[in-house]
């Protein structure tokens, strides 16, 4: 899509257009508000494993229950973080803003609510599953084999939706965040298919079992959230600044990087193990590659809020978009960084791969995914948000519990790492190297859950229809000039 076709969707809109705005707003308000408020259930949910598996591996006597060991309670964090939350709040959001760029009311949206209490019930029955004993070792997959159709049938249902849609929009050009969502749409399937498929059925064992486990996850990580995520800050960022998106050039580019070089990505976390070296090798190389898709989103961000970054104090959803923005070239950078032998041989099999999976799924999708949901809430519900003060706690909570997590995790990781390298002593002082660190992931966890509380009831009050119906929106610092308080309210408050 070309800057001038992206310009026109930036001008005064019609009459007509914003009556057609409230329609398909009105026509995606169930599915999308359900997909919401069930992935911030599952949020909540998963902080609290959160706590109860980072608290258990400093005191595994802690609540005194056997099947909330570490070794259940971290996978079912991890995996109801990953299928109860992001996932969920994605899809709310793809469907949404499918609908909006193609200009199509969403039909028969009982069948994507039927699909998706489908989706809650296999990743309700797969966090059981683990916490039961019944889970796999496989990273990501941890879920019980049974599950696994359930979730694919239900995914399927949903972007079944998402591709008539697509198919019935209006004629013109196709958006780059349609691009990002058609993309993500398509790879989970196969990704999650082929692995399911291996490991479940075949039963691959051995060395396909690890090598397949790293390959699905290092793609659910950059053909599915980075995707979703991205597609949502190139509709949230222009809508918000007011202007069009600084290159199409580096948009184009980033999105055909990505998708040509994350499929390779994956065996890096095997090196030194019992694999071919050159699998390692490719796949490291291509995640430092994968380097320069990053530095053109991070660019083309930029330069797009460039001269507006007032705009990111006073709007919520721009200010949780770009710092999920700066979450991504975060995660990006640290792969590749740890993708090297020399910074595996003190990073292998320590807490840096769980910093790496926390950065990608808190501080850069599930910050997307709030903006987002700021960003959308107000315009399917018909009334602002309550409380800013709310909203400035849930996303300052968030910013400094995850930078937090990221912290801690990479220097309790390379600390660990460290002491498994000394040959002189056992494993038991490795661990101790580590302990303090542990301790600041409970509290940033325990941020976490305060914050994600506040948001779920802010969420629920939404949905309740309790927010404001008129006036000037909170969504804004109680002192901003008028002048500002306008531009905000123009460029965030409901179009419709």
């Amino acid at each position: 899509m070309s800057q001038e076709d992206q310009s026109a969707l930036l001008v005064e809109v019609t009459p007509e257009e914003i009556l057609q705005r409230a329609a398909i707003d009105r026509s995606t308000r169930l599915p999308v508000l359900f997909f919401f408020t069930s992935a911030a259930a599952w949020l909540l949910i998963s902080t609290i494993l959160g706590i109860i598996s980072s608290t258990k591996q400093l005191a595994p006597g802690f609540l005194g229950i056997d099947w909330l060991n570490y070794g259940r309670s971290q996978p079912a964090f991890l995996n109801a973080l990953l299928y109860g939350w992001a996932f969920q709040a994605g899809l709310g959001v793809m469907i949404w803003m499918m609908a909006r760029l193609c200009r199509t009311e969403l039909k028969n949206p009982i069948t994507l609510v039927v699909a998706g209490h489908f989706w809650n019930a296999g990743v309700a029955a797969g966090v059981l599953g683990i916490l039961g004993g019944y889970g796999t070792a496989m990273k990501w997959l941890e879920f019980p084999p049974m599950v696994w159709p359930i979730l694919l049938v239900s995914y399927s249902l949903i972007v079944v939706w998402l591709v008539v849609m697509f198919s019935a929009r209006r004629k013109g050009s196709v958006f780059i965040t349609q691009w990002y969502i058609l993309a993500a749409c398509f790879s989970f399937p196969w990704i999650y298919l082929t692995a399911n498929l291996i490991l479940n059925v075949f039963k691959g064992t051995g060395v396909a079992g690890p090598a397949i486990a790293s390959w699905y996850a290092s793609n659910v990580l950059f053909l599915w959230l980075v995707p979703v995520g991205l597609g949502s800050a190139y509709f949230i960022i222009p809508k918000i600044v007011g202007k069009p998106i600084h290159s199409y050039q580096f948009a184009s580019l980033a999105f055909w990087g990505l998708i040509a070089l994350a499929p390779w990505t994956g065996a890096q976390e095997l090196i030194g193990g019992p694999i071919p070296a050159w699998m390692p090798a490719i796949s490291g190389a291509a995640q430092v590659l994968l380097l320069i898709p990053v530095i053109a989103v991070t660019f083309n961000h930029y330069l797009t809020v460039k001269g507006s970054h007032k705009l990111v104090e006073l709007s919520p959803s721009l200010r949780f978009t770009f710092f999920g923005s700066i979450g991504y070239a975060v995660t990006s950078v640290s792969a590749a960084v740890l993708s090297s032998m020399v910074m595996a041989r003190y990073t292998a099999f320590t807490y840096v791969t769980d910093a790496v999976a926390i950065t990608g799924i808190y501080m850069f999708f599930s910050m997307t995914m709030f903006g987002a949901i700021y960003f959308i809430v107000p315009r399917i519900t018909g009334c602002e948000w309550i409380s800013g003060g709310r909203i400035r706690f849930h996303f300052w909570g968030s910013a400094y519990a995850c930078i937090t997590l990221a912290v801690v995790l990479l220097a309790g990781g390379f600390s660990h790492g460290a002491g498994t390298e000394n040959w002189d002593t056992d494993m038991q002082d490795a661990n101790v190297f580590s302990a303090g660190y542990l301790v600041g992931r409970i509290l940033a966890w325990v941020f976490l859950a305060a914050a994600n509380a506040v948001f779920l009831h802010h969420l629920a009050l939404m949905v309740a229809n309790a927010g404001r119906k008129a006036g000037a929106p909170t969504l804004i610092y109680p002192h901003a000039p008028y002048d500002e308080a306008e531009l905000v309210i123009t460029t965030e408050g409901a179009e419709a």
